[in-house]
């Protein structure tokens, strides 16, 4: 049978009493909790959590520190939410924001190049991107619990291959496009690229652990290089490359779906990923998957005054 714990306001009226600041129809809710333990001292109350419904290992704590801006410090270790702490009643002027710091997070995706010259025929299927978009990231809840922004810190690998008959050429300063040798084994042609990144994201929940977050990403393009490989004479050929002239300040605007941990994303940057003076003009379109975004959380909880 499920269960439901009320704590209501006899509760928290034997821990809260003599504060002044604390709405007299308090009530907490916890669903199908494994254990709830309540400690309480004179200037504080922390509520602590272990288990929820499909996840034993759910845990949950807050801290109230009762005073003049009865300030909350939370913590926990799984992104479900399934923990409330409604202030209803007539009178009760107190809304809620939440900030977290969060890690975790990994997209695996495919590279298309929009735009190229004719001849630069980037292998889709072998081209691809790797992105630590939540290396770091700082979620603060404009809406609680539905509707937050955030800044993220990360890095991504992108990899441009070409499988086709034309190859990447540097030549001193320059990068261009090329035929392979007469009679060459042709193996591959490709650039990669490392940026650091920073994502600026509006996260919308769409209903229970699916969420859909858009914004910019700035993508500080740090590394570039060039690698084709080919077989001639028996012989096997290796050109290498550094310095490709790669912009070093470019914007992709992303998209992302998420259902629980693992959801999709898709890429559009609108800015040309090597500078044009020295190389093919061609921008970016990745899209992939989404793995592992329940990382853990610490998370920070006001309670203001309207």
């Amino acid at each position: 049978m499920k269960k439901l714990l009320v704590l209501a306001l006899s509760l928290l009226i034997g821990g809260l009493a003599g504060y002044a600041n604390t709405p007299k129809d308090t009530i907490i809710v916890v669903k199908n909790p494994n254990k709830v333990t309540i400690e309480k001292t004179r200037n504080s109350m922390m509520v602590k959590v272990e288990g929820s419904e499909g996840n034993p290992a759910y845990f949950y704590s807050q801290r109230m520190e009762v005073d003049s801006t009865a300030a909350v410090i939370t913590e926990e270790k799984n992104a479900d939410w399934d923990f409330t702490i409604p202030f209803i009643g007539k009178n009760a002027e107190t809304r809620k924001h939440r900030m977290e710091l969060c890690v975790g997070g990994f997209g695996f995706g495919m590279v298309n190049a929009l735009d190229a010259p004719e001849g630069m025929d980037v292998d889709m299927g072998a081209s691809y991107e790797l992105m630590w978009d939540n290396l770091l990231k700082f979620n603060y809840y404009v809406v609680p619990y539905t509707t937050s922004v955030s800044m993220g810190f990360g890095m991504t690998w992108r990899n441009y291959r070409m499988t086709g008959r034309t190859r990447f050429i540097q030549e001193g300063d320059n990068l261009s496009l090329g035929a392979y040798p007469e009679g060459a084994e042709i193996k591959f042609s490709r650039l990669k690229v490392f940026s650091l990144t920073v994502p600026f994201m509006i996260n919308q929940s769409l209903g229970r652990k699916v969420v859909l977050s858009v914004g910019p990403v700035i993508n500080f393009n740090t590394y570039g290089s060039l690698k084709t490989r080919y077989t001639l004479g028996g012989e096997k050929v290796k050109e290498t490359g550094k310095n490709i002239h790669q912009n070093r300040v470019t914007v992709d605007l992303m998209a992302k779906f998420r259902f629980r941990s693992i959801g999709v994303y898709a890429k559009y940057s609108p800015s040309d990923m090597l500078n044009t003076e020295f190389g093919p003009k061609f921008r970016s379109f990745p899209t992939g998957i989404t793995l592992f975004y329940k990382g853990s959380k610490i998370a920070f909880t006001s309670f203001t005054d309207m």
